[in-house]
């Protein structure tokens, strides 16, 4: 290839240029997967060829499963499916045969248990069947063989009775009769033949019996076969059929009832056919014999007469009405003015509204209708304003009127808070409502708006921020956030109102009112030393705060008192005494402790409060430790107290401060 002031080589698909020539690129070595694995790659001058493994074929640079059930590449029997596989085949005999697949040969089912068939096992090739004996049928299951009910299935084969058996059936015959050679037909016995069927004198033969006759004036005897010689009619009514009587002469003589003749043998009586002669019974158009007597009949379209049972009228359907006279089957001869079905009266239009046509085409209209056909409605009360009748007492009110008779105005729209249409699109007001339909507010309220609040509407107050209601009345409670502690109530404005004993913004913190006693420097300090602890109470105890104040002349014990959670209070009560400084006398001090052992303890109650607290502190060596110290040179019991109370009062929780009265 040329190119501005030299050349390019440009080698052919299949080669790659290594100057100065084009070599051959092995397609083979360079992509292993270009036979996609089932093939063997062989390079060619500028390609390459795919040579395909055994079920596979492709076009020279690939290789694909081959299908040799599509192609018929395959050596599969005709009795068997071929189903292909990667790179191969499989044959498998149908159902039915048996072999390798590519050669495959019948099983004779019925070899093995007959094919389990409860009769006949037919083999076939790739199946079998089974078949079962005369009078059997093959069941669902196509093995078992049931009885046919011959007698159910062959209805009428036999001429009388059928007995079914299994695999087949019996014809029987009822009795007077034999079953025919052919095994179906009943043919009758003629029992006169054997023996003059038992009869003293006649014997004739009837289809399944025979009867016995008597010549007169003999008469048959109870035994229907002998005949004996009757001259009396209380024996057997004298052999008459009907009636009985002796003639002169002695001898019976019978005689029939009407309707009725006398037979040959003059015992018997047979029916006298009163249609069989040109009179027809007397009948006007059929006449129907039955035994004894007759009826007459009508053809279709006619009936008997009521009057005359002999002649018969026509039948009309609709009968014929207003003096109509029915004069042919469903055909009437009415009078003027009825020329309707069954002379009824017609009218055309047809009456409306239910009314009822009358004769000459007049319609009867019900309350409320009137004209041709009863289509003009009629209202007692005219409508007024244009209203249009439109049915009865019912007007069609035009658009600005309403009511039954169209009296009342309407306002559109309508008037609002109780004011009163009073003509069209006119609203009269009420309680200072105004507009066009009373849709302007008046400003007034009944009570005064209070807590700051302004009358905006009808009873009606805007108010400030914190309260509502309609005269601002309740003011608006919101939950406290933090929620008030210790029993305090949550006011307006995000507040609480604590309860006594408690202060702070959300009632956290407990108030102590201070209660005195004075006790002497010296009996404070021992009793202190000796016989004192803390409790701390938990949660839901009762809380007493002590604090003490001790100078050179008395000793002050504040006690501070503080409602518990549970709403309890526990007042603490001392017998106030002031005492100076320093000991007293011997038989003074013995006096005050026979005096304090005898004094009930007024703690008793926080005692059993604080037992049931979370914990207990415990102050005994402190208490111990300036036990000691006191009397030294370097610390007094003022200094030793204090330093006391200070460790005390230092604890930041509420404290009870427990003293038994018990001095040892």
């Amino acid at each position: 290839m040329n190119t501005p002031g030299s050349f390019l080589c440009q080698c052919r698909a299949g080669f790659r240029a290594e100057p100065p020539a084009c070599v051959d690129v092995d397609e083979c070595a360079e992509s292993p997967t270009a036979c996609a694995g089932h093939g063997m790659c062989k390079n060619s001058l500028g390609s390459y060829k795919c040579v395909c493994q055994p079920g596979y074929h492709g076009n020279g640079t690939h290789c694909e499963d081959k299908n040799e059930c599509l192609s018929g590449d395959h050596g599969c029997d005709t009795n068997a499916r071929c189903g292909n596989i990667i790179g191969s085949y499989f044959c498998q005999c149908y159902q039915g045969f048996n072999g390798d697949g590519h050669s495959c040969f019948d099983v004779d089912e019925c070899a093995v248990n007959n094919g389990l068939c409860d009769h006949n096992c037919t083999n076939e090739l790739g199946s079998y069947h089974c078949q079962c004996a005369s009078g059997y049928q093959l069941d669902k299951d196509g093995h078992t063989c049931t009885d046919v009910n011959e007698c159910l299935a062959l209805s009428g084969t036999c001429a009388h009775g059928c007995i079914n058996t299994q695999g087949s059936y019996e014809c029987s015959c009822r009795p007077g009769y034999q079953l025919h050679i052919d095994g179906s037909t009943c043919v009758d016995i003629d029992e006169c033949k054997l023996q003059n069927g038992g009869c003293s004198h006649t014997c004739t033969n009837i289809p399944g019996g025979h009867t016995c006759h008597c010549p007169p004036p003999l008469l048959l005897h109870t035994d229907n076969l002998t005949c004996i010689n009757v001259t009396s009619c209380k024996w057997r009514n004298g052999g008459c059929e009907h009636m009985c009587s002796v003639r002169a002469d002695g001898q019976i003589q019978c005689s029939c009832r009407n309707g009725w003749k006398l037979d040959s043998d003059q015992w018997s009586c047979v029916d006298v056919n009163e249609c069989g002669d040109f009179t027809n019974g007397g009948c006007e158009q059929l006449c129907v014999n039955h035994p004894g007597g007759f009826n007459c009949s009508c053809r279709e379209g006619f009936t008997v007469r009521t009057d005359d049972p002999t002649k018969c009228q026509p039948l009309c359907e609709p009968s014929c009405q207003n003096y109509g006279v029915c004069v042919a089957p469903n055909s009437c001869e009415c009078p003027p003015g009825y020329p309707g079905p069954g002379c009824s009266a017609m009218c055309s239009p047809p009456c409306a509204h239910g009314g009822s046509c009358m004769r000459w085409n007049k319609c009867l209209c019900p309350k409320g209708w009137t004209g041709v056909g009863c289509h003009t409605a009629v209202c007692e009360l005219p409508c007024a304003n244009g209203g249009r009748c439109v049915g009865p007492a019912t007007c069609q009110c035009p658009s600005d009127y309403t009511g039954p008779q169209c009296l009342l105005p309407l306002c559109t729209p309508a008037c609002q808070n109780g004011g009163r249409c009073i003509d069209v699109n006119k609203c009269i007001c009420v309680g200072g409502w105004q507009g066009a339909r009373c849709q302007i507010e008046p400003v007034q309220c009944q009570k005064p708006c209070t807590n700051g609040g302004v009358c905006v509407g009808l009873n009606r107050c805007l108010c400030t921020k914190g309260f509502t209601g309609p005269y601002c009345e309740t003011a608006v409670t919101t939950p406290c956030v933090p929620p008030c502690q210790h029993g305090g109530t949550c006011s307006p404005h995000n507040s609480c109102t604590c309860t006594t004993g408690t202060t702070g913004l959300r009632c956290e913190r407990l108030t102590c009112p201070v209660v005195t006693t004075v006790v002497s420097m010296a009996r404070a300090v021992r009793k202190a030393f000796r016989e004192s602890y803390m409790d701390r109470c938990g949660p839901l105890g009762v809380q007493l705060c002590t604090k003490y104040r001790m100078n050179q002349a008395r000793v002050y014990v504040q006690a501070y008192r503080v409602g518990s959670l549970r709403g309890q209070t526990i007042e603490m009560v001392f017998e106030e005494k002031m005492i100076m400084n320093g000991e007293p006398d011997e038989e003074e001090d013995e006096e005050e402790e026979e005096e304090e052992e005898e004094m009930v303890d007024p703690l008793e109650s926080l005692r059993q409060k604080c037992e049931e607290a979370e914990h207990c502190v415990h102050t005994r060596g402190r208490l111990e430790e300036c036990e000691t110290r006191v009397g030294s040179r370097s610390s007094t019991e003022e200094d030793c107290t204090e330093e006391l109370f200070d460790f005390l009062h230092a604890r930041d929780h509420c404290v009870a401060h427990k003293l038994f009265h018990s001095v040892k």
